[in-house]
């Protein structure tokens, strides 16, 4: 009697049928120190994990901080979250909201991106453009027609707030980080984990540009 085969590409496919598979990474960053880049005061810094669909943010918010520390080191004072930036100082928020990839729809809404950013182009004037100008010009988000279905879809959304209190009036603006990364469904879990990482590699670069951004404005102000 004949035996027929059935492709592994067809057959991996339909063991994800009908059913919500998600995968997840970590948030390292390996980048080299940013050496000769000091300032004269830290600036506030911290992390906080959004994401709900997690087990332990705890990991997560450690792995981010150590990897800033390695690149910025004493530029960068931790504190908690939601403590209150005092008069003459500069914070910097760290939100990751997204991380991971779903197979057969994406995880995040690419007119909510473009909202977004959009109010951070309206909210930050002087020399914090350009730190809005790293993500709107790097960010890779599909465009909203596009559905997802039959693919590993990774995303990344990290939002960096920036609140400067220095000056007699506050200022206080949310950067969105996002990047989007398709993988076919060839490989299994690995074709998912590889579409969550790239989508990370993504957003970890355009925030290391973004916090470069920062530093430096900081740097020319003081």
């Amino acid at each position: 009697m004949a035996r027929f085969s059935v492709p592994l590409t067809f057959a991996l496919a339909m063991s994800f049928a009908g059913c919500a598979t998600e995968r997840t990474t970590a948030p390292t960053i390996d980048v080299a120190p940013r050496e000769g880049l000091n300032l004269q005061s830290p600036i506030m810094a911290s992390v906080f994990d959004a994401r709900s669909n997690i087990t332990s943010q705890v990991e997560a918010i450690e792995v981010l901080k150590t990897d800033l520390t390695s690149i910025y080191g004493s530029n960068l004072e931790w504190v908690p979250y939601f403590e209150a930036v005092p008069s003459g100082r500069v914070a910097v928020r760290i939100r990751l909201d997204t991380l991971g990839a779903s197979f057969g729809s994406r995880i995040i809404s690419s007119a909510a991106y473009a909202n977004t950013i959009q109010t951070a182009q309206f909210s930050a004037t002087g020399p914090w453009g350009p730190v809005v100008g790293t993500a709107s010009g790097s960010s890779s988000v599909f465009a909203t027609s596009f559905s997802g279905e039959g693919w590993w879809n990774g995303a990344a959304w990290v939002d960096l707030e920036i609140q400067d209190n220095r000056g007699a009036t506050n200022t206080a603006f949310t950067v969105p980080f996002v990047a989007e990364h398709r993988e076919s469904n060839m490989w299994g879990y690995s074709s998912g984990d590889k579409a969550a990482k790239t989508a990370w590699k993504q957003v970890s670069a355009q925030l290391i540009r973004g916090m470069d951004a920062v530093l430096r404005a900081v740097r020319d102000q003081e």
